[in-house]
């Protein structure tokens, strides 16, 4: 591909690109809601996971060659570099207002979230080309899988870099698996506050080491996630579907309190004007997530 045609290319699909990355970038920051499902539901997963799982010894080769335009056509320039460009302004301009939302209207942006997955699951529950008992079954262990990690207390650790690096590897991982929230993740190995107060505050060090294990988690993921969608995709999808249902608990906006300090999901006792917002945010999530994935046909 010519430089010409790279920039043509670039210029056509990078207005969509960067509001694709701003919904992802969103979505990452927030515990309990994956930036992999909005790839999913916009109709970019297979190309984001192809060409993360792209980036090989050729490129590293031609990147010490100085061929510039070989490099930009071999990590799909085009593609990913408005797509990054939308993640990180999500990230760094959003984080501190929906940290802000969570703790001051909990239950309604739980409710929006719940609509989010919701919509999700029966999104990503059309991709699955036929349905049969061993779908059933990846979905029914999905659903324990990912309900299981929801139960995860939160544990506290040092700011030690390694710990940082390994945090970035498992969070990135999840931040591309549709069900599994990168962002949850960090809150159950006591990294997400560090991480968030290392973005407000620039802290180069952190972010760098952090974005270190979150380059070779990816790398490798990405692998392993290409081969299941190309040679299993069906039951790939299925497992996906289920993990989306069972994290659902995390983000439910309707909750009792237990004596032990957790909580179990329950349907609300009193209709108020809080519950009938969260419900309203509900369907508002539901409907975004519909329209999405109509678009993402549409592109």
């Amino acid at each position: 591909m010519k430089a010409n045609e790279l920039l043509t290319a670039g210029r056509r699909r990078a207005p969509g690109l960067v509001l694709r990355g701003l919904c992802m970038g969103t979505a990452d920051v927030i515990p309990g809601v994956s930036g992999g499902t909005i790839a999913l539901i916009t109709g970019i997963y297979d190309e984001l996971v192809g060409t993360i799982a792209a980036v090989d010894r050729r490129l590293v080769g031609a990147l010490g060659r100085g061929c510039l335009l070989e490099v930009l056509h071999r990590v799909n320039a085009p593609f990913l570099v408005p797509l990054l460009g939308g993640v990180g302004l999500a990230i760094v301009s959003l984080a501190k207002f929906i940290t802000w939302l969570l703790a001051a209207h909990p239950q309604p942006i739980w409710g929006f979230f719940s609509g989010l997955i919701l919509a999700s699951a029966l999104v990503v529950a059309r991709q699955v080309a036929g349905w049969g008992a061993a779908q059933w079954g990846l979905t029914v262990l999905g659903a324990v899988v990912g309900y299981a990690i929801t139960t995860l207390a939160p544990v506290e650790t040092g700011v030690e870099g390694y710990k940082f690096a390994l945090a970035g590897m498992v969070a990135i991982c999840a931040m591309i698996l549709p069900g599994i929230s990168g962002s949850f993740l960090l809150v159950v190995m006591g990294k997400y506050r560090q991480v968030l107060t290392a973005v407000h505050e620039f802290n180069w060090t952190t972010l760098a080491l952090f974005g270190v294990g979150a380059v070779i988690g990816l790398l490798g993921f990405s692998r392993l996630l290409k081969r299941l969608l190309t040679h299993f995709r069906a039951s790939t999808m299925a497992f996906l579907v289920g993990l989306m249902l069972g994290s659902l608990r995390k983000v439910w906006p309707f909750r009792n309190a237990l004596e032990d300090g957790g909580y179990e999901c329950a349907w609300p006792q009193a209709f108020n004007g809080e519950v009938w917002l969260s419900l309203g945010l509900m369907a508002a999530g539901a409907v975004l997530v519909l329209a999405l994935e109509r678009l993402g046909r549409k592109r």
